[in-house]
């Protein structure tokens, strides 16, 4: 699934005015102008304005083609926008810095096919002191189809850092709870997909941590009321069976929770998701 900072330059003029009086030649002289002893104001902090990122970012040539967009509610976290902003794009360019490599490397017998990469960011869930993001992202290569996929972070606010998911459950959690509950969301997803391969040796189910978790909003405001498990192509079924899409409730899996997190889940998933576990976002990309 660049930015131009402007600095603004003070610039100060300082005006001296000499004048003359006429007086009595017995008059006093004028008294001396007060002079301040108070030390001057420090400058300003630049404003988080002047440090936000941008919400997209795109780079074009005739190598590569790379985008991002960000959700326009990150702007409410900076702290987040600014490491997530950085971090897709120091991504992107490193792949459009791999496709020009690659280019240069090629032997010309076939006309250049220009790289693809592209992440489109969504908010999924706010629930203090979670943030969720979720990402779609869309890349290709030149190989024989175009690959894609889903990718997650969870924002601690109150830490003002990013989190794994598995810091949502308890050290000793019987994480078995969680494994048993996405392996049946993923059977019965496929009994509405038409042509899906059954769960076998070959496509089994995937264990919770191999799989991209997203909080998802919940019927009681302000809550999460369970988690979307997003599985890429390949994981459960064949490429051309696509991706899969299931949320559990958080009913299944309220005894796992981390003390610091489990105040912010309550209630049901607001979306239960499409029955044949398709994706129910899709890239918007420009």
């Amino acid at each position: 699934m660049p930015s131009t900072k402007a600095r603004p330059v003070a610039v100060l003029g300082l005006l001296a005015a000499l004048g003359a009086c006429e007086g009595k030649p017995d008059a006093p002289p004028p008294a001396p102008a007060a002079v301040s002893t108070t030390a001057p104001a420090p400058a300003a902090p630049a404003t988080s304005a002047a440090m936000a990122r941008p919400l997209t970012f795109d780079q074009s040539d005739e190598a590569a083609k790379v985008a991002l967009r960000l959700p326009a509610e990150i702007a409410s976290h900076p702290a987040l926008h600014a490491l997530l902003y950085d971090r897709e794009t120091a991504d992107l360019k490193t792949f459009a810095a791999k496709a020009q490599a690659d280019r240069k490397a090629s032997d010309g017998k076939f006309p250049w096919r220009p790289y693809t990469r592209q992440g489109q960011w969504f908010l999924a869930a706010d629930a203090a002191p979670l943030v969720a993001l979720r990402a779609l992202w869309f890349e290709d290569t030149g190989g024989a189809h175009p690959n894609h996929g889903a990718a997650s972070l969870i924002w601690d606010s109150a830490a003002k850092r990013d989190i794994q998911p598995s810091a949502l459950f308890r050290p000793d959690a019987d994480m078995s709870v969680l494994d048993k509950a996405i392996c049946d969301a993923v059977a019965q997803a496929k009994t509405h997909r038409e042509g899906a391969t059954p769960l076998n040796a070959m496509f089994s189910c995937p264990k919770w941590n191999q799989t991209v978790l997203v909080p998802t909003p919940s019927t009681s405001p302000g809550k999460i009321g369970g988690l979307a498990v997003l599985i890429d192509p390949y994981v459960v079924g064949p490429y051309a069976e696509g991706d899969y899409e299931i949320v559990v409730p958080v009913s299944a899996f309220q005894a796992l929770l981390a003390p610091a997190y489990a105040s912010a889940f309550g209630g049901a998933p607001r979306s239960p998701g499409n029955p044949d576990g398709t994706l129910s976002v899709r890239m918007d990309l420009k």
